[in-house]
């Protein structure tokens, strides 16, 4: 689930405020799950449904031989949810399979230059009766806000508002021109009586938490802390099955930040195997320990008890960003000599040791490289004009499955991949623009991540 690359995130404001917002709304967040009333495929869970407003029944536009579905829609007190599909696009026109997307992402809706920023032409809005209009919420506060079609609306509608119009410029990453585009579709809201559920019923689960807690990754290296799982919630639908848990860790690290988990399975009552699929955004600081996760079952398991399996997790260890901060900036940094005149496979010895929650690592050498060096399907965007950087290799103990990530303290340098050479090394490749930095090159660590594959389970029995 996590992506391979990504661009550099702003982990110290992020970091700063995923923690005060964590410390302040845990309580809150523990007595909202206690008023769930529903869930909703593919949306998730409802919660208190008291002054709850949602969508009479899917609204169905077709133009052109493009449909357009408007599945879901909640009106909250603060926000409201929308949820939309479309069918009907041809592969040529779709800007997530046109053989073009890359050359010309221009040429599909909400599509920008490297370098460019966000366009907003494929973001719903919502349009009241008054003729006031719901902007999208951009601030990354709500996660389905990642998907194009799942937006998201901060906003306090008025009790006695049952109707919005839908309005969409032109359908997300569809060809412009090639695909019907300002579409305007109306709503009817209906209001849900308090303590009605809403879609499939959730079994809340007394707490059930693994009796064995797992081994060590290696006996070669410091022995893991423990963790274990904690199941919180089941929901049987008519074609699969739902599964709420968390993740914890006895006598864990002050720097450890999240455990996420990486395969997760479940065998039911006639010993089929079915793998479960996670229904989550991978971001470690919105997943911070004791966060639920929500996983989907790929089929139906047979009605009866379910063991669930968690075979593989990875523990994220940020030591910077904690509160208080366990590393000093100085101590997660490290500076080599890059000269005044890099050139492209020129290697420098580095030889720069770390230990982070009791791992030890070393950083051995920098190598000069270009994005053609790592360029791989996965680039989708090309390198938006990150062409020049560093590769470092990264040694430890091959059993720990040990990743670290790592910023060079310049505004330039933003795009990164993380490449594992199995059984070791690992390669962390950071690029810049304008050429390679030069002189003397400050690189902070920022991350550790360990991957643990023992079998982490819970026997639940209705």
């Amino acid at each position: 689930m996590k992506p391979r690359f990504m661009f550099k995130p702003a982990w110290v404001m992020a970091a700063l405020m995923a923690l005060s917002v964590f410390a302040v709304s845990a309580p809150r967040l523990a007595a909202a799950f206690g008023r769930i009333f529903g869930y909703v495929p593919e949306v998730g869970l409802v919660e208190s449904t008291n002054g709850l407003r949602m969508l009479a029944e899917p609204v169905v536009a077709t133009r052109d031989g493009v449909t357009l579905t408007i599945t879901n829609v909640f009106v909250y007190e603060d926000r409201v949810e929308l949820k939309y599909e479309v069918s009907g696009i041809a592969p040529e026109n779709d800007g997530w399979q046109a053989e073009d997307r890359n050359a010309n992402p221009t040429a599909f809706c909400g599509g920008v230059n490297p370098g460019s920023t966000h366009n907003p032409d494929g973001d719903a809005r919502l349009r009241l009766p008054d003729g006031s209009i719901l902007e999208r919420e951009t601030t990354g506060k709500y996660p389905q806000n990642v998907f194009a079609m799942q937006p998201v609306y901060e906003a306090a509608v008025a009790a006695d508002v049952n109707e919005l119009f839908f309005m969409l410029k032109c359908i997300p990453q569809a060809r412009l021109g090639a695909a019907p585009e300002n579409w305007e579709i109306y709503l009817e809201l209906v209001d849900v009586p308090a303590g009605t559920i809403v879609g499939e019923p959730v079994i809340e689960v007394s707490p059930v938490m693994t009796e064995e807690a797992p081994a060590s990754p290696s006996a070669e290296v410091v022995p893991a802390p423990k963790v274990t799982m904690t199941l919180e919630r089941i929901i049987p639908t008519d074609s699969n099955t739902v599964i709420y848990f968390h993740l914890n860790m006895e006598n864990a690290d002050p720097s450890l930040i999240s455990i996420m988990p990486l395969s997760v399975y479940v065998v039911d009552s006639l010993g089929q195997q079915f793998r479960m699929i996670g229904s989550f955004v991978w971001q470690p600081f919105e997943h911070q320990v004791g966060s639920s996760f929500e996983f989907v079952s790929e089929g139906k398991p047979t009605p009866g008890p379910l063991t669930v399996v968690v075979d593989e997790v990875i523990t994220y260890y940020m030591p910077l960003y904690t509160d208080p901060p366990q590393k000093t900036t100085e101590e997660m940094t490290f500076i080599f000599d890059a000269g005044e005149d890099p050139q492209h496979g020129q290697i420098w010895d580095l030889n720069k040791t770390f230990t982070i929650a009791g791992y030890g690592f070393e950083i051995a050498t920098a190598q000069a490289v270009t994005f053609s060096d790592i360029e791989t399907p996965n680039f989708i965007d090309g390198s938006q004009g990150f062409d020049y950087g560093y590769q470092f290799t990264v040694e430890s103990a091959p059993s720990l499955g040990l990743s670290v990530e790592m910023d060079i303290m310049r505004d330039d340098c933003w795009l990164y991949d993380v490449k594992k050479i199995e059984p070791s090394p690992l390669l962390y490749t950071q690029l810049c623009k304008d050429g390679y930095p030069t002189g003397q090159i400050s690189v902070t660590i920022r991350e550790m991540s360990i991957t643990i594959e023992d079998d982490i389970q819970v026997e639940w029995k209705p």
